[in-house]
């Protein structure tokens, strides 16, 4: 109970604060100034704060955690999740600070930069409500920058640290010239895909420029290829993709998962079309095919029927890349490198 009054006090301050003066928080020995909320999600809370002695302006995520539950584990692994990856499309963690709440709980704070312009959702709302829309190429400059935050992830390396004679030993043949620092490259075996399970426009935030798009929010972040081998296997799977896939833009075979399957990165591939159908069109096609027929929204998925608007404003070329990717069964999906691909070709013929 004191957990959920404490998330009403958290909500509450949302709903008044423009009627009260800022509050302070003070952690890891700084004090910073709450501005204001930028969103929120289940026990989750994301504030605008700036620090009171630099002024410069940070997103902070609280996170409350009931006692006896895994939940700071679990909050502690969205952060380290985060520091897993070194790339200028993906978020960048500041600092953690774990901290012991008045009800027994703890509170995580996860402090992670901000963007001003937000996130790609609100541009996409901004634009409805303005009838405005992307141009083509600035469709896919941003969506490339959102692919190669995902390539990223599909192509992770654990890093490996050598003995110290092996150490040794291949600085001397790289001294002697036998072997050049291209020579110590990890072969694809080497290669432990992560899939983020809930890429859509939300969640992606959008640099200063406009230009740059930034991945975020990792709390669904997990290694992609799980085999499922079991019905148990199976509903687990199910279920954390209820909690963690936002259902417009979850992969099909995330909605009924099978037995004797393995699930793989594939599924992002799938959320990546949602996402860019959604930038050109202002919706999941989903929404857009339920809006239109009625019917549950995992029907739709699962029937991967994808409609266009009948007055069309982009390239035939632009819609076969969406169905590229909408393709409802994984094997014969895409990889992120042929997205890639096809989106540089693209960009190609309409700079050519």
């Amino acid at each position: 109970m004191s957990l959920v009054l404490s998330s009403f006090r958290d909500t509450l301050y949302a709903v008044t604060s423009c009627c009260f003066p800022n509050p302070t928080l003070h952690i890891n020995r700084r004090t910073f100034k709450v501005i204001k909320l930028l969103g929120e999600g289940g026990f989750s809370f994301v504030y605008l704060v700036q620090d009171v002695s630099t002024g410069r302006q940070y997103a902070l995520k609280k996170i409350r955690c009931p006692l006896g539950t895994d939940s700071v584990k679990n909050a502690m692994k969205e952060a380290d999740m985060y520091k897993l990856f070194s790339h200028e499309n993906i978020i960048k963690v500041i600092d953690t600070c774990i901290i012991q709440d008045k009800d027994g709980g703890k509170i995580v704070y996860i402090f992670l930069p901000y963007y001003k312009n937000g996130n790609l959702q609100d541009v996409i709302d901004n634009n409805l409500a303005h009838n405005k829309r992307f141009s083509e190429r600035e469709m896919l400059k941003i969506f490339r920058g959102i692919c190669y935050a995902v390539r990223a992830l599909h192509t992770y390396r654990f890093p490996t640290v050598p003995l110290r004679s092996e150490t040794n030993n291949m600085v001397n043949e790289m001294n002697n010239g036998s072997i050049t620092s291209q020579s110590n490259e990890q072969n694809e075996d080497d290669i432990v895909p992560f899939a983020h399970r809930d890429i859509k426009p939300g969640n992606i935030l959008l640099s200063d420029d406009m230009q740059t798009p930034v991945l975020m929010d990792f709390g669904s972040l997990i290694r992609a290829r799980i085999k499922i081998q079991t019905r148990n296997q199976a509903l687990l799977q199910q279920d954390l993709a209820a909690e963690h896939s936002t259902m417009p833009y979850r992969a099909p075979e995330l909605f009924d998962v099978k037995t004797n399957v393995t699930l793989d990165e594939k599924v992002d591939i799938w959320s990546l079309g949602c996402t860019l159908y959604a930038m050109a069109y202002r919706k999941s096609p989903f929404e857009t095919s339920m809006n239109e027929q009625g019917g549950s929204m995992a029907l739709a998925v699962l029937n991967a029927q994808v409609r266009f608007p009948s007055v069309e404003q982009y390239s035939p070329e632009f819609r076969d890349l969406i169905r590229f990717m909408l393709e409802a069964d994984p094997q014969s999906r895409p990889n992120i490198h042929d997205v890639i691909a096809k989106v540089d070709a693209q960009l190609e013929q309409l700079d050519s």
